[in-house]
């Protein structure tokens, strides 16, 4: 293990917890390092774009590379597409430090989601795309969508400037596949030079008033992830590139003066020039209770947004019908009256929804990130 002293780097040395069982939450994470299977390494600023280095933990991952998402949940159940399919470049929770990362409870004490677990074995996942394309489990594909972030770690890995051509190139993509990048960070640099062919940009946003209630910050209160204006740059110059772009405003934080902000949000990017072809919606949810419990107990700082009452609607645990019904419709129509007069509104859809509220807010369609 290579223990890393600069003061920059204390700063996301955290105090973990101790489990219900009485061990130490990072107990895990301690035993792949003593065994030799996880290597930490430092990673610069200046590579991920972000205001001071990272640690991660490199490992290398022998099978399983690609993992295809079947819908086994009935109608009522939370929508999610049965055609999903993503490239696993990590594992945990990203490194941003978001203190609502579903991932936390999915993984509880076998990743820290301040340090990364980043797969090193970049060439095994090109012959592993290649075979993919020629008999593809689903339409598209992600990079990293449900357990990394598509291009924080572009500088390290190199994986879409290995993987577009890949994608642009009837020859190795013969049923026209799609790339699916998701970001929190503003790496469109890494992009340069490259076919935007068959490739979709999506970036996660939010307006920052909403987002620096959540989203990671060093135990200073310095934000990791980089600011909704750097994001918004960088959504702009992707267009410029070629590339679609897309966004993905989740979760939704309907605090008081909610319906201003984000609506003032919707009305300035437009204005501003920003052509997103679809905006998909999602509010603040939990998988299961305890979600915050975890990144108390991981040493994160606690929100500045306390979250009501959840209760179980679908597989997920959510605000209530009435309040998620409310935002959407209000969003909905946010996003057009925002871009009617550009001739091009964004196509809107929901994220993890159940049926009941697609049908009252009329976004029956399936047109999520995923697809």
């Amino acid at each position: 293990m290579c223990f890393i002293e600069d003061r920059e780097l204390k700063l996301i040395r955290t105090n973990p917890g101790v489990t219900s069982r009485g061990k130490p939450v990072n107990h895990y994470v301690q035993k792949m390092v003593r065994q030799g299977k996880w290597k930490l390494e430092r990673i610069d600023a200046e590579v991920l774009g972000t205001a001071r280095p990272l640690e991660v933990y490199r490992v290398v991952r022998k099978s399983n590379l690609i993992k295809s998402w079947t819908n086994r949940a009935k109608e009522d159940e939370t929508y999610c597409p049965a055609h999903w399919a993503d490239l696993v470049i990590g594992w945990g929770a990203c490194g941003f430090r978001c203190r609502a990362c579903f991932l936390m409870l999915t993984h509880r004490i076998k990743c820290d989601p301040s340090r990364h677990v980043l797969y090193e074995n970049v060439e095994d996942y090109k012959e592993a795309v290649m075979r993919w394309l020629r008999k593809p489990t689903r339409r598209n594909l992600g990079l990293g969508i449900d357990g990394s972030d598509s291009l924080l770690y572009e500088g390290v890995t190199g994986h879409v400037r290995r993987l577009a051509p890949l994608f642009n190139d009837p020859g190795t993509n013969p049923h026209g596949c799609k790339l699916i990048l998701l970001t929190k960070s503003a790496n469109v640099r890494y992009l340069e030079g490259l076919s935007p062919r068959n490739i979709l940009l999506t970036f996660s946003l939010n307006p920052e008033a909403i987002a620096d209630l959540w989203e990671g910050k060093w135990n200073d209160g310095v934000r990791i992830s980089p600011s909704i204006a750097s994001r918004l740059d960088a959504s702009k110059k992707g267009e410029e590139m070629g590339f679609e772009v897309r966004w993905r405003i989740d979760p939704i934080f309907p605090v008081e003066g909610w319906e201003d902000i984000y609506e003032e949000f919707m009305r300035q990017a437009a204005k501003d020039g920003h052509a997103p072809t679809r905006i998909t919606l999602g509010t603040y949810r939990e998988m299961k209770p305890g979600l915050l419990t975890w990144a108390r107990l991981w040493g994160l700082p606690p929100m500045e947004w306390e979250p009501p009452r959840l209760t179980k609607d679908g597989s997920h645990y959510h605000l209530s019908v009435e309040e998620r019904i409310h935002i959407y419709s209000f969003l909905k129509q946010a996003i057009f009256e925002a871009w009617k007069s550009t001739g091009t509104v964004p196509i809107v859809a929901l994220c993890k929804e159940t049926k009941d509220v697609r049908i009252e807010t009329d976004l029956l369609h399936k047109h999520c990130n995923c697809e």
